[in-house]
């Protein structure tokens, strides 16, 4: 009877051992939980966009709730292969908000290389739920940063009338000089963004158009703000 408990014992701390050995190779876990895991984790959505694209799926719709740091990858992702960047669809000012932040982080992903950048440009579209959106449609464009010091300054407000702002965006860009819009929170980043899409349609029939380049700055008292850099081009 001891013999076979001692047997037993035996067998059983081999089992135990054997156990922890292959828990110790995998990481911590049994080798078929270690898969089961692997299998089930989501690929990230900058890894897949390939089979997305080839679906004819270009668009990601961002939400108030959206992360602009994956969205932010996913663009640059995009940005350094040989495929088209990915369109954002925003509705109201905090989805807004997070897509004009994913696209300004995304360039500082991309100020690894030497000559990729990316830019955006907004224009209104209609949603089947009746609502209307913006599409920021975005676009490689070559890495330059001379220029900035002379172009016009204009600010947003969450008070701005879009309208009023795009007059002006407008007879800046039949001038053909830069602008720079600096923004603060969600209100004023939606007033500007529909004042670009407004002020394209205004000159889209003088072979004129605008696209912006965003990025973070900081004003006077420290606090955070979008800088938003208009440029103008020959259609």
């Amino acid at each position: 009877s001891e013999k076979r408990c001692t047997l037993a014992s035996r067998r059983g701390a081999r089992s135990l051992l054997s156990s922890s050995m292959a828990m110790a190779i995998d990481g911590g876990m049994p080798t078929d939980v270690a898969e089961t895991e692997a299998a089930a984790k989501p690929v990230h959505m900058s890894r897949n966009f390939f089979e997305r694209i080839e679906r004819g799926n270009n668009l990601t719709k961002m939400g108030s709730s959206s992360k602009p740091r994956d969205t932010a990858m996913l663009i640059a992702a995009q940005a350094r292969a040989c495929v088209d960047c990915p369109t954002l669809q925003v509705v109201g000012p905090q989805s807004t908000n997070q897509g004009l932040k994913a696209i300004a982080i995304s360039r500082t992903f991309l100020k690894e290389s030497n000559d990729t950048d990316v830019c955006f440009q907004p224009e209104f579209t209609h949603l089947d739920d009746g609502h209307t959106g913006i599409l920021l449609k975005i676009r490689k464009k070559a890495r330059r940063t001379s220029g900035e010091a002379e172009a016009q300054q204009l600010k947003a407000a969450s008070s701005t009338d879009a309208r009023v702002l795009a007059g002006a965006i407008s007879s800046f860009a039949r001038e053909g000089r830069r602008m720079v819009i600096v923004a603060i929170g969600a209100g004023s980043i939606n007033q500007a963004v529909k004042a670009i899409a407004i002020a394209r349609k205004n000159v889209e029939e003088e072979a004129i158009d605008i696209l912006c380049k965003p990025e973070f700055t900081e004003v006077n008292d420290g606090t955070t703000a979008l800088r938003m850099l208009l440029l103008v081009e020959q259609t």
